[in-house]
């Protein structure tokens, strides 16, 4: 579990936890850091003994620690970490603050490996690793599983692929249900059907409600590293009756904004059952009168360029391909930490009459 980089922050905050040193406690309190500035952090706080309670993103440690789960990172206070144990670490390689399970002792220090990842990080010694997990919460609620006695057996299993086989089998029928989903949606006959259903779908301003269902679904954090001032975001969701189904934002950039000046979509999500149903299109559309009508010259976004039926949508909506050269490096740099490029696409915008 990779912290957050410079383009993705996550939130963390300082809690002391019961009998903590009341003057290191901030309730409530929101930080937004880098990955370096979460390490330092983390550093500082764990020199006085105090846990820091933070959110999290990636999938190296799923499933028993998932994207924008809290965890809470205590202090060793000197002892050896232990076999199964998760912990917070510099990454032996990189550099960069990871959370990953110990899953073997060596001569020399400690073999680490996220319990979704394929192979172990390397070795890592003592000072390297700042602090252990003691405690992760999902959707306000603790989750044990991953950090009792059976941590022991991951670890073991993560020598191996014994994890690896287990989830394949265990996601089986998940994954066989979505390909037929898949299959379906390819359909002629299903894309006539989204014609007529598609009636029945609305956009409308997301409420507060709206937003946190959104995130609680999809984990999204804001593209930009720290909003500038000026910088407006507007949200809209598809419903389909009583039921939201999809998800946009539109985000006005200050013009002087180093990586993302002017207007941006973003985020535009669909529920899988309702793709193919036209919701992707009127969500676009949205997006696009909303940009016209403030006076926006052209709408860019984003988009994995193996993201076929996305970029055939935005096509379709009058968007092209374009470079942005301020931009080309972070997606590189992207690309080499996640293994997907995205791409930019434009569409300019007439003036309102």
């Amino acid at each position: 579990m990779e912290k957050g980089d410079g383009t993705h922050p996550v939130k963390g905050s300082l809690e002391g936890l019961a009998g903590d040193v009341p003057h290191y406690t901030t309730p409530g309190g929101v930080l937004y850091l880098s990955n370096s500035g979460q390490l330092e952090l983390l550093r500082g706080v764990h020199e006085r003994g105090v846990p820091l309670r933070t959110m999290v993103r990636g999938s190296s440690m799923y499933p028993f620690i998932r994207n924008n789960d809290v965890v809470t990172i205590a202090p060793l206070n000197g002892r050896l970490p232990r076999i199964g144990e998760v912990v917070a670490c510099t990454h032996p390689v990189t550099g960069r603050l990871v959370i990953h399970r110990v899953i073997k002792k060596n001569a020399h220090g400690w073999l680490l490996q996220g319990d979704n990842c394929p192979r172990a990080d390397g070795e890592v010694t003592g000072d390297q690793i700042i602090g252990r997990v003691i405690r992760i919460e999902r959707g306000g609620r603790e989750v044990r599983l991953g950090l009792g006695a059976e941590r022991k057996l991951i670890a073991l299993l993560n020598r191996g692929p014994g994890l690896f086989f287990i989830k394949q089998i265990w996601y089986f029928p998940r994954r066989a249900a979505g390909f037929i989903l898949r299959c379906l949606q390819a359909l002629p006959l299903y894309r006539l059907l989204g014609r007529y259903l598609a009636r029945s779908i609305t956009v409308v301003p997301a409420g507060e409600n709206d937003r946190a269902l959104i995130q609680r679904r999809f984990h999204l954090f804001s593209p930009f590293p720290i909003p500038s001032p000026g910088a407006e975001v507007f949200y809209w969701v598809a419903r389909r009756g009583s039921k939201v189904i999809g998800f946009v934002q539109l985000v006005r950039q200050h013009k002087d904004h180093r990586h993302w000046p002017g207007y941006w979509l973003f985020s535009l999500q669909v529920w899988p059952p309702y793709r193919g149903l036209g919701a992707g299109e009127k969500l676009t559309k949205r997006v696009i009168e909303e940009a016209q009508k403030r006076g926006a010259a052209e709408l860019l976004l984003l988009v994995n360029e193996d993201n076929r039926p996305a970029i055939r949508l935005y096509q379709k909506l009058g968007f092209v391909r374009a470079v942005l050269p301020a931009l080309e490096p972070v997606l590189e740099a992207e690309k080499k930490r996640t293994g997907r490029r995205r791409i930019v696409m434009q569409k300019k915008i007439e003036a309102a009459r």
